[in-house]
């Protein structure tokens, strides 16, 4: 009896070891095949940008705010065949007119970025006559927008401890301290949620991402910056009409809808003066808005307003 039940733990031992081998093996031809793609994506189309956006006609105040797009392809807008649709273009048009003035936006943002490359993007950044504070009349923090977006290509290419955190905290300083700009962090998405990833790649990126992703959101508050969560910035709709068919990076959609939430960040960070109606996002609220008014009972009661939710309240 002895040795049969030594025979038969060796080999549900024996078994277990290939198992595990066997699933190793699969992780590292996954995570191969991962790596590939995402170096074949620095060969793809995407738009650069250094110009000016008008802000909306009649509302330019003569001056003029800078904006920098620093990072990779969650904000460069790869494979966006209208340049005016890409995340530079779609937030600069934004605040322009949230501020109601020109914007001068640059990007430095490239598909397959590391953090290894954030420091040359942001010497880029500070070392842009286009985005000088010379060119500006009302320079200070109120005027001059950096938005980041980096650490995809350090899960896809994991590099050695907490590297991609020192680097990101020094551009965050540096971008305060020498370009006096106010700094938005895009934190890591959750890799994991990717369409057509299969277990165990799927669950090591998404454990993998998350601690990246929490450990970027704590480096940027400790540096005064402004985290932004990629993840749940793709929400609303089916996740994959927001990303691109790879499912690497944004759709043309995912994109907007990114854009869309750096420009409320900002908005709600310098306290934008102008408050929207959202009670017609309720359709029951909505159709209540859209029936008229009772008629007033006597001459004397006041007449009421017969779409009051239309209005849009503007605060001086």
């Amino acid at each position: 009896m002895g040795k049969r039940m030594l025979y038969t733990l060796a080999t549900m031992t024996g078994t277990a070891v290939g198992v595990g081998a066997s699933a190793v093996g699969l992780l590292r031809h996954q995570a191969g095949a991962l790596r590939k793609a995402f170096d074949d994506d620095a060969q793809r189309t995407y738009s650069t940008f250094a110009e000016a956006v008008a802000p909306p006609r009649g509302y330019d105040d003569d001056d003029s705010a800078a904006l920098a797009i620093i990072g990779d392809s969650w904000l460069c807008g790869i494979d966006v065949d209208d340049p005016a649709l890409a995340p530079p273009k779609l937030i600069a048009r934004g605040l322009g007119r949230i501020l109601g003035t020109t914007v001068r936006v640059q990007s430095t943002a490239r598909p397959s970025t590391l953090s290894e490359d954030l420091p040359r993007q942001v010497d880029e950044i500070l070392r842009s006559a286009w985005l000088s504070r010379q060119l500006s009349d009302s320079w200070t923090e109120q005027r001059r927008f950096a938005i980041i977006s980096i650490g995809t290509g350090d899960i896809i290419h994991p590099i050695h401890g907490t590297i991609g955190i020192p680097v990101l905290n020094q551009a965050i300083n540096r971008l305060q301290r020498e370009g006096r700009y106010t700094v938005f962090v895009l934190v890591c998405p959750n890799l994991g949620g990717l369409p057509g990833l299969r277990d165990p790649l799927k669950t090591s990126l998404r454990r993998t991402s998350r601690v990246l992703a929490g450990s970027q959101w704590l480096a940027a508050l400790a540096a005064r910056a402004t985290p932004l969560r990629a993840t749940g910035s793709l929400s609303g709709t089916t996740r994959k009409s927001l990303l691109n068919e790879s499912g690497r990076f944004p759709s043309t959609l995912g994109y907007a809808q990114l854009s869309s939430t750096v420009l409320a960040a900002i908005a709600d960070r310098i306290e934008a003066p102008i408050e929207v109606d959202r009670s017609l996002d309720i359709p029951e609220k909505g159709e209540a808005a859209r029936r008229p008014a009772p008629v007033p009972q006597s001459e004397t009661e006041p007449e009421t307003d017969p779409c009051p939710a239309l209005a849009t309240e503007v605060a001086p």
